[in-house]
């Protein structure tokens, strides 16, 4: 590019043009290694702008056009925290208007991108990278200055570095502005630790990607590409296959982003904790997309709940209908309306809808009728504290996760409930063992070590429950070390998905 020959500066520009905001491309690792190189380098206070830097490098690989409305967004964001701290608490009818304009105009983006997605309109519109979980940490951080439970951000430098950090911005997690913020300006020292567990965690995240999701993909996108070839056995384990696909995909995001953040010494909040070994679909949602979990209930269910007007409507049921439909009210409004907007927040379709109300039903049940529920195994015998009985809750909350998964496969009501409809009578078992498994996709080789490495997912996940892994491996000799990470590097690189004709960079949730 620093040449006057217009033929080579034309190459620079086509190669650029095909780079993209990925974490799986050999540039992406060159890119890394550099940040890590002039973070560690530079002196402590230079270290967050090397990372705000860094992250608007890597966000502008998507174009200029999202990079300046995330930008825009991230000034209104700044402009309207120092506004709702410059009034102060005396002035609440002001500060109301601020916040309510402030949430409005970084929403009114959202709401557009999501109509656009829906409405297919004609003119180009480019979504921005990661739109859902920037929007919703501002909302989140906006709201917590207007509680006053964080001071507004001065710098706008570091507000848009909270906003635009680059592990977090294609999928999150939904980060809280006083939880990340002070660790991402403290200006880390470099710790050997932090660093191998970093790479560690990282490694495992490609492993879960491009190994077992990627793969898993392959076999999927060729059953619902054409469901109606397929009896109901070979749907159900294309289904099963769909949701370790799902989980794998996007925890596997999380493990590569925390990884990385911690090689840079910086610590991102969880948001995966082994939601298959959920006994209820309560408690899977506290283990799935905890972050989105935990936005949803500081900012919509408790603002709801505390309410004067849901509390005054509730009392009032009670008082006519007795206690327990009042508290009903009061647990099954809020939940249907958290429910209706996460479904919303995945999809604006008549299926993500439905996909909600699923999700919604099932807790909102479970919550009104915990006590009949446990009559009922009273009245059974039923021995809740057997590994037997939670072996089952497991399992039964898995096909839960399952069933709402193939709402949203196809794209398509009417095709979920063909499927669904097949699944129970039309079951054609022979597909299992005729060869049409290895036709879609993946050879018998290919397909065993699928199954091979959702064992080793299952193992570790196990080992996980026990303790720290990492922690354990660190006790080990060096030598040992050494040999298991070049290992498990060797298995990613041997047994990953990627290439040509493979979308490796492409996470599912990067649409939200």
């Amino acid at each position: 590019m620093f040449t006057d020959n217009p033929y080579e500066t034309f190459h620079f520009v086509e190669w650029w043009d095909t780079l993209h905001a990925s974490f799986i491309s050999f540039y992406f690792i060159i890119f890394i290694l550099l940040l890590l190189l002039l973070y560690y380098l530079m002196p402590r206070r230079g270290r967050w702008p090397v990372l705000l830097a860094g992250s608007v490098l890597f966000y502008s690989l998507e174009g200029i056009r999202p990079l300046l409305t995330v930008v825009l967004s991230g000034v209104v964001v700044y402009l309207t925290g120092l506004m709702l701290e410059l009034l102060g608490k005396e002035k609440r009818k002001y500060r109301r208007l601020v916040l309510f304009t402030g949430i409005l105009t970084i929403l009114s983006v959202l709401v557009f991108t999501k109509c656009y997605a829906l409405a297919e309109w004609k003119f180009r519109y480019v979504v921005p990278l990661g739109i859902s979980y920037y929007t919703f940490s501002a909302v989140g951080y906006l709201a917590d200055v207007y509680w006053g439970k964080e001071k507004a951000e001065k710098n706008v430098g570091k507000l848009l570095l909270f906003l635009l950090y680059f592990p977090k911005i294609l999928q999150g997690p939904i980060a809280k502005h006083r939880n990340l913020a002070p660790r991402l300006e403290e200006g880390h020292v470099f710790c050997y630790r932090d660093f191998c567990f970093g790479i560690q965690l990282a490694i495992w995240g490609y492993f879960k990607k491009i190994v077992i999701a990627d793969r898993a993909a392959i076999f999927t996108s060729s059953v619902f590409a054409d469901d109606t070839a397929f009896g109901g056995a070979v749907l159900l384990l294309g289904t099963v296959l769909a949701a370790v696909q799902l989980y794998c995909d996007f925890s596997g995001c999380m493990d590569i982003a925390a990884g990385i953040s911690q090689m840079f010494g910086i610590r991102l909040e969880k948001n995966f904790d082994h939601p298959f070994f959920a006994k209820s679909a309560a408690e899977f949602w506290r283990r799935w997309h905890i972050t989105l979990g935990t936005w949803f209930k500081d900012y919509v269910y408790m603002p709801l709940v505390i309410s004067p007007g849901l509390i005054k409507f509730s009392g009032k049921i009670g008082k006519r209908f007795g206690k327990r439909a009042g508290k009903t009210i009061l647990t099954a409004v809020p939940l249907s309306i958290v429910w209706l907007l996460t479904g919303l927040w995945h999809g604006t379709g008549t299926d993500y809808l439905v996909w909600g109300a699923y999700w919604g039903l099932l807790i909102i049940l479970s919550a009104i009728f915990t006590p009949e529920i446990r009559k009922l195994s009273r009245i059974l015998h039923i021995d809740t504290d057997r590994q037997g009985w939670k072996n089952f809750q497991m399992i039964r909350t898995f096909f839960l996760f399952c069933i709402g998964r193939l709402i949203t496969i196809p794209g398509d009501l009417k095709i979920t409930g063909r499927i669904f409809a097949r699944i129970l009578t039309e079951h054609r078992l022979w597909q299992l063992v005729d060869g049409t498994l290895y036709a879609q996709g993946l050879d018998w080789r290919e397909f065993m070590l699928l199954l091979f490495v959702m064992g080793v997912l299952w193992f570790v996940s196990l080992q996980q429950r026990n303790g720290s892994i990492r922690e354990r491996a660190a006790e080990w000799n060096l030598i040992v070390r050494c040999a298991f990470y070049a290992g498990s590097l060797i298995v990613v690189l041997v047994f990953g998905i990627y290439g040509p004709g493979y979308e490796t960079g492409t996470f599912a949730y990067m649409n939200y």
